[in-house]
């Protein structure tokens, strides 16, 4: 059995009280929608096209799994989602039952169904009288009236695409892309030899393309006037960060470029034009520490005025992507609000008024205008189509690799897609390098048991993140999926090397390394952000900010008992001879805190904000990482301070010690490309 035989993808089902629409993955009941993730949907065609037949294991992993050897425990979580998802739009009604030993079946009924109802041509009889001929006729042309008013009265427009085609295949990485309002003009930022990015403006009517910055500047974020006669860009230093405007013309002059903003350093600021080109919209942060929010920017003059506040218990990144459309008034916004969440805002450009706002269930990071009522948004690999004026969201286009800009020019949507690879290196302690894990996809966040025999990792060499276990001799196997949406995670070795911790979703969670089981250590409602193991594996330390700022609390496992062991931040904690040491959420250093006499001292000042997921105590040996240095060992004993691993080229940040070993994640060269993609506009009935 395959499901590329057969046309299940493409198919429209009706299973008990919910619809399924296989082409976009959408299922719908009661009014309510709910997207499958690709694991999901794959499933679920396999069993509705076995409705009321056993399924076995075997088949699944041969259709779903492509035939790849999986654990059990993967193939419970697949169904247990499944489960969860339908039982979401239908709780009253068992669509999968289980069959110990036997395999899976679904209970209910499966049907195909046709959305649009179809439609044939009247024929006539030659042997028709001219009467009835001519009422045939009217007949027709009624019928053919009562289609069209069906058309516009009863469908909806939505979006369908073509397969996308390469639209540059230069060396490294082109991406944040912008256009004009005339469709023939397409900006874009272009990695230099030197590192630095530079601008680049294509002009699509001969397909040149024209470098606006040089390479001795790190020039990124542009974005394109309407008219196409300037752009704006953030040119940044070691030590600034500006807003500059510069005009386009065939030979650029030097010193041609004006000022428009300081920028505080730490930013990243996402520009878009107001259409009359008057205006310039910006999202900034204070610092790192800080959510973004979005600026309104006079280019005549340099105002800045805020546009949007945040709700006082917001604990996001604030506003993460921004565009103004360029024929109406309004600002489409993406707030982020989880990992596997987003919130769209409809604003008015002018003061900021929220006109409208919605909760997504994906983690969008991109997006721009098709027209007044269609957004086009990117989440990892995946476009959507967002409909204003229905409030639903559909995917549109699966790219090869994650999407991180686009822009419409007439009916065909650009984006840069980049595709990036990891690998785990090693350090022995003469120093020598060497490679350690490698895949084509991306293998990170490294951690060594304390014995150093063993290596827990994460890839995505099966399209999403997993935790992976390198073992003593060598061999690799999956530990276990990750609970929720596929995402990135932080985990810890228990001391006694036999369990992992990790949290993700604001719960905490334990695997066991032996059998790869996962176990639920403290629920959601918790808040959990970073957690790490007490001293012993009896408890553990984590932080959460639901009293309003980010505090560190100690948490009995085996009684439940928990209390706050933080009063002035903390964000990741461990314990040592009684002594808590720790980082906060919105300072640099590294502080310790006497857990008897309450006594709380900086003990390191040079400690980044950056080492928040990755520095160690092991043994009174602390590891931790120093910007543009590299990795450092301090002996909390004698004081001593030392650099153990000056920092390799392309390091990834995420580092592990132990037993005089340091393994490391590296980065390979990044490749990104622009594609295009034909967009058409098809009328299609709603379901009911």
């Amino acid at each position: 059995m395959t499901l590329a035989t057969n046309t299940a993808h493409t198919k429209t089902w009706q299973l008990g009280n919910i619809v399924y629409v296989a082409a976009s993955r959408q299922l719908q009941c009661s009014g309510q929608q709910l997207y499958l993730e690709p694991r999901q949907h794959k499933l679920l065609l396999v069993l509705l096209h076995n409705a009321l037949q056993v399924v076995s294991r075997e088949q699944l992993i041969d259709t779903v799994w492509d035939g790849r050897i999986v654990s059990e425990g993967a193939i419970n979580r697949a169904i247990s989602m499944l489960r969860k998802a339908l039982s979401s739009l239908d709780p009253q009604t068992e669509y999968i039952e289980t069959l110990p030993k036997l395999g899976y079946r679904l209970r209910q009924h499966a049907t195909v169904i046709t959305l649009l109802p179809e439609t044939s041509q009247p024929t006539v009889s030659k042997s028709s009288t001219p009467r009835l001929w001519l009422g045939s006729t009217l007949l027709a042309t009624a019928l053919c009236g009562m289609a069209i008013w069906f058309i516009i009265t009863q469908a909806s427009p939505q979006l369908s695409a073509s397969g996308a085609t390469p639209h540059t295949s230069f060396k490294g990485r082109e991406s944040q892309l912008s256009s004009n309002s005339e469709a023939n003009a397409l900006l874009y930022q272009r990695t230099a030899d030197n590192g630095n990015n530079q601008i680049w403006l294509n002009t699509l009517d001969d397909n040149q393309h024209q470098m606006l910055t040089d390479d001795a500047t790190d020039s990124r974020y542009a974005v394109l006037s309407t008219d196409a006669k300037a752009f704006a860009y953030v040119a940044y230093t070691e030590n600034s960060c500006k807003i500059m405007l510069q005009p386009i013309s065939q030979t650029t002059e030097p010193g041609s470029q004006r000022e428009l903003h300081q920028c505080p350093i730490d930013n990243i600021p996402m520009l878009s034009w107001r259409a009359d080109g008057k205006v310039l919209y910006l999202r900034q942060r204070a610092d790192k520490t800080q959510p973004y929010q979005l600026y309104q920017l006079v280019v005549a003059t340099g105002k800045l005025r805020q546009l949007t506040l945040l709700p006082a218990n917001y604990s996001g990144q604030g506003d993460t992507a921004l565009a103004a459309s360029t024929t109406s008034g309004s600002m489409a916004l993406l707030r982020y609000l989880s990992p596997d969440n987003t919130e769209l805002l409809l604003v008015d450009s002018n003061n900021g008024q929220i006109k409208t706002s919605q909760s997504l269930p994906i983690n969008a990071t991109a997006l721009t205008w098709y027209n007044d009522n269609i957004l086009l948004l990117s989440a990892g690999k995946t476009v959507y189509q967002y409909h204003i004026d229905r409030a639903q969201l559909i995917p549109l286009y699966q790219a090869a690799d994650p999407i991180d800009s686009l822009t419409v020019l007439g009916n065909t949507l650009y984006y840069s897609s980049t595709e990036v690879h990891a690998d785990i290196w090693q350090a022995d302690s003469t120093g020598a390098i060497s490679e350690r894990i490698n895949s084509s996809r991306l293998d990170t966040m490294p951690r060594l048991s304390h014995d150093g025999t063993q290596l827990a990792f994460l890839s995505t060499r099966q399209g999403h993140y997993q935790l992976w276990l390198q073992q003593a001799n060598g061999a690799l196997r999956l530990l276990t999926e990750l609970p929720g949406q596929p995402g990135f995670i932080r985990h810890e070795w228990s001391p006694d090397d036999k369990k992992l911790l990790f949290s993700k979703d604001g719960a905490a969670y334990q695997v066991d390394v032996a059998s790869g089981a996962l176990h639920t250590l403290l629920p959601g409602e918790k808040q959990v952000m970073v957690a790490n193991w007490g001293e012993d594996i009896n408890s553990l330390i984590y932080s959460s900010q639901r009293d309003g700022d980010w505090q560190l609390w100690l948490h009995d496992i085996a009684n439940g008992n928990e209390h706050k062991i933080t009063e002035r931040g903390g964000y990741s904690g461990r314990i040592w001879h009684g002594q808590l040491y720790f980082s906060k959420y919105h300072h640099d250093g590294l502080w310790f805190k006497d857990l008897r006499t309450g006594n709380e001292e900086l003990l390191l000042a040079q400690f980044d904000k950056i080492n928040w997921l990755n520095w160690q105590l092991d043994d009174g040996l602390l590891h931790y990482y120093q910007p543009d240095k590299g990795i450092y060992q301090l002996d909390l004993t004698t004081g001593d301070s030392k650099l153990l691993v000056s920092e390799p080229s392309q390091f990834v940040r995420h580092f592990s010690v132990r037993q005089g070993l340091a393994v490391f994640g590296r980065h390979s060269d990044v490749q990104g490309d622009i594609y295009r993609l034909p967009l058409t506009l098809v009328y299609k009935k709603p379901l009911q």
